[in-house]
Protein backbone atom coordinates (compact mmCIF):
# COMPACT_ATOMS: atom_id res chain seq x y z
CA UNK A 1 0.00 0.00 0.00
CA UNK A 2 2.89 2.64 0.97
CA UNK A 3 4.24 2.03 -2.31
CA UNK A 4 1.10 3.21 -4.39
CA UNK A 5 0.70 5.78 -1.46
CA UNK A 6 4.22 7.41 -2.30
CA UNK A 7 5.46 5.73 -5.24
CA UNK A 8 8.48 8.12 -6.06
CA UNK A 9 9.42 8.37 -1.84
CA UNK A 10 8.35 10.31 0.52
CA UNK A 11 9.26 13.89 0.09
CA UNK A 12 12.92 14.53 1.22
CA UNK A 13 14.02 18.49 2.09
CA UNK A 14 17.08 18.96 1.11
CA UNK A 15 19.94 20.20 2.79
CA UNK A 16 22.61 21.65 0.30
CA UNK A 17 21.23 22.60 -3.30
CA UNK A 18 22.89 23.14 -6.26
CA UNK A 19 22.04 25.23 -8.79
CA UNK A 20 21.74 21.99 -11.23
CA UNK A 21 19.68 20.86 -8.37
CA UNK A 22 17.18 23.97 -9.18
CA UNK A 23 17.25 23.68 -12.71
CA UNK A 24 15.79 19.99 -12.24
CA UNK A 25 12.82 21.74 -9.58
CA UNK A 26 12.01 24.38 -11.90
CA UNK A 27 11.99 22.32 -15.21
CA UNK A 28 9.44 19.67 -13.28
CA UNK A 29 7.39 22.70 -12.09
CA UNK A 30 7.51 23.79 -15.74
CA UNK A 31 6.94 20.38 -17.79
CA UNK A 32 3.69 18.75 -15.17
CA UNK A 33 1.08 21.04 -16.95
CA UNK A 34 1.69 19.72 -20.59
CA UNK A 35 2.34 15.79 -19.12
CA UNK A 36 -1.14 16.42 -16.90
CA UNK A 37 -2.78 17.65 -20.34
CA UNK A 38 -1.68 14.90 -22.08
CA UNK A 39 -2.54 11.94 -20.04
CA UNK A 40 -5.98 13.42 -18.94
CA UNK A 41 -7.33 15.49 -21.84
CA UNK A 42 -8.96 12.41 -23.54
CA UNK A 43 -10.12 10.44 -20.24
CA UNK A 44 -12.98 8.92 -19.59
CA UNK A 45 -15.63 9.46 -17.70
CA UNK A 46 -14.45 5.89 -15.64
CA UNK A 47 -10.82 7.03 -15.91
CA UNK A 48 -11.60 10.82 -14.52
CA UNK A 49 -13.23 8.75 -11.85
CA UNK A 50 -10.29 6.18 -11.42
CA UNK A 51 -8.11 6.07 -8.09
CA UNK A 52 -4.70 4.64 -7.37
CA UNK A 53 -5.38 2.59 -4.10
CA UNK A 54 -8.29 2.25 -1.79
CA UNK A 55 -9.55 5.42 -0.84
CA UNK A 56 -7.83 8.10 -2.74
CA UNK A 57 -8.35 10.34 -4.62
CA UNK A 58 -9.30 10.32 -7.84
CA UNK A 59 -8.03 11.46 -10.91
CA UNK A 60 -10.38 14.05 -11.52
CA UNK A 61 -9.39 15.38 -7.69
CA UNK A 62 -5.93 15.00 -7.98
CA UNK A 63 -5.89 17.71 -10.81
CA UNK A 64 -8.10 20.15 -8.65
CA UNK A 65 -5.70 19.03 -5.66
CA UNK A 66 -2.38 19.41 -7.12
CA UNK A 67 -4.16 23.48 -8.97
CA UNK A 68 -4.99 24.27 -5.58
CA UNK A 69 -1.60 22.95 -3.59
CA UNK A 70 0.36 24.82 -6.18
CA UNK A 71 -1.24 28.04 -5.87
CA UNK A 72 -0.72 27.55 -2.19
CA UNK A 73 2.86 27.14 -3.32
CA UNK A 74 3.08 29.87 -5.90
CA UNK A 75 2.08 32.14 -3.56
CA UNK A 76 4.12 31.01 -1.08
CA UNK A 77 6.95 31.85 -3.22
CA UNK A 78 6.16 35.22 -3.88
CA UNK A 79 5.34 35.94 -0.05
CA UNK A 80 8.85 35.00 0.90
CA UNK A 81 10.34 36.94 -2.08
CA UNK A 82 8.57 40.04 -1.24
CA UNK A 83 8.25 39.66 2.89
CA UNK A 84 10.72 39.27 5.62
CA UNK A 85 10.43 35.58 6.51
CA UNK A 86 6.67 35.39 6.22
CA UNK A 87 4.20 33.16 8.21
CA UNK A 88 2.81 31.13 4.71
CA UNK A 89 -0.58 29.21 5.59
CA UNK A 90 -1.65 25.60 5.36
CA UNK A 91 -4.83 24.14 4.19
CA UNK A 92 -7.12 21.33 5.14
CA UNK A 93 -6.81 19.16 1.31
CA UNK A 94 -9.15 16.93 2.32
CA UNK A 95 -11.59 19.73 2.74
CA UNK A 96 -10.70 21.80 -0.07
CA UNK A 97 -11.39 18.51 -2.19
CA UNK A 98 -14.69 17.98 -0.85
CA UNK A 99 -15.87 21.94 -1.82
CA UNK A 100 -18.36 22.00 -4.81
CA UNK A 101 -15.48 23.66 -6.94
CA UNK A 102 -14.28 20.01 -7.21
CA UNK A 103 -17.32 19.10 -9.33
CA UNK A 104 -16.21 21.40 -11.84
CA UNK A 105 -14.74 20.36 -15.50
CA UNK A 106 -10.71 19.18 -14.96
CA UNK A 107 -9.70 20.98 -17.63
CA UNK A 108 -10.63 24.31 -15.78
CA UNK A 109 -7.56 23.35 -13.08
CA UNK A 110 -5.25 22.08 -16.20
CA UNK A 111 -5.67 25.77 -17.84
CA UNK A 112 -4.97 27.01 -14.36
CA UNK A 113 -2.35 24.93 -13.87
CA UNK A 114 -0.92 25.70 -17.01
CA UNK A 115 -0.47 29.22 -16.72
CA UNK A 116 0.62 29.47 -13.12
CA UNK A 117 3.10 27.27 -13.58
CA UNK A 118 4.40 28.86 -16.73
CA UNK A 119 4.69 32.49 -14.71
CA UNK A 120 6.21 30.53 -11.62
CA UNK A 121 8.74 29.15 -13.90
CA UNK A 122 9.76 32.35 -15.11
CA UNK A 123 9.53 33.38 -11.52
CA UNK A 124 12.14 31.13 -10.74
CA UNK A 125 14.52 31.57 -13.20
CA UNK A 126 15.04 34.86 -12.88
CA UNK A 127 16.23 34.52 -9.41
CA UNK A 128 19.77 34.75 -8.14
CA UNK A 129 21.05 32.16 -6.04
CA UNK A 130 21.02 33.89 -3.23
CA UNK A 131 16.89 34.69 -3.40
CA UNK A 132 16.69 30.15 -2.94
CA UNK A 133 18.04 31.08 0.97
CA UNK A 134 15.08 33.32 1.81
CA UNK A 135 12.77 31.80 4.68
CA UNK A 136 9.66 31.56 5.32
CA UNK A 137 7.72 29.79 8.37
CA UNK A 138 4.75 27.02 8.06
CA UNK A 139 3.13 26.25 11.02
CA UNK A 140 3.05 22.66 10.60
CA UNK A 141 6.46 22.25 8.62
CA UNK A 142 8.22 25.11 10.29
CA UNK A 143 11.02 26.78 9.10
CA UNK A 144 12.08 26.73 5.29
CA UNK A 145 13.98 28.55 2.55
CA UNK A 146 12.74 28.99 -0.84
CA UNK A 147 14.79 26.40 -2.21
CA UNK A 148 13.17 23.82 0.05
CA UNK A 149 9.57 24.82 -1.09
CA UNK A 150 10.68 24.89 -4.78
CA UNK A 151 11.91 21.27 -4.20
CA UNK A 152 9.23 19.96 -2.43
CA UNK A 153 6.30 21.29 -5.09
CA UNK A 154 8.32 20.02 -7.75
CA UNK A 155 8.37 16.42 -5.82
CA UNK A 156 4.50 16.96 -5.11
CA UNK A 157 4.18 17.35 -8.70
CA UNK A 158 5.76 14.34 -10.00
CA UNK A 159 4.13 12.47 -6.47
CA UNK A 160 0.45 13.49 -7.90
CA UNK A 161 1.62 12.45 -11.40
CA UNK A 162 2.49 8.60 -10.15
CA UNK A 163 -0.79 8.56 -8.71
CA UNK A 164 -2.21 9.25 -12.02
CA UNK A 165 -0.35 7.14 -13.77
CA UNK A 166 -1.50 4.19 -11.69
CA UNK A 167 -5.20 4.98 -11.69
CA UNK A 168 -5.20 5.02 -15.49
CA UNK A 169 -3.41 1.65 -15.37
CA UNK A 170 -6.08 0.32 -13.06
CA UNK A 171 -8.47 0.96 -15.81
CA UNK A 172 -6.81 -0.13 -18.41
CA UNK A 173 -5.79 -3.65 -16.97
CA UNK A 174 -9.03 -4.08 -15.57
Amino acid sequence: MLKNQFPIGKFQKPDRYSVEDLNTWIDAIEELPDILTTLTTNASAEERHATYREGSFDVQTLIHHIADSHMHGFIRTKQTLTEDHPFVTSFLQDAWAEAPDNQAPLEYSLELIDGMHKRWAILLRDLPIEAFDRTFYHPEEGEGRLADLVAKMAWHGNHHLEHIKLALKEIEES
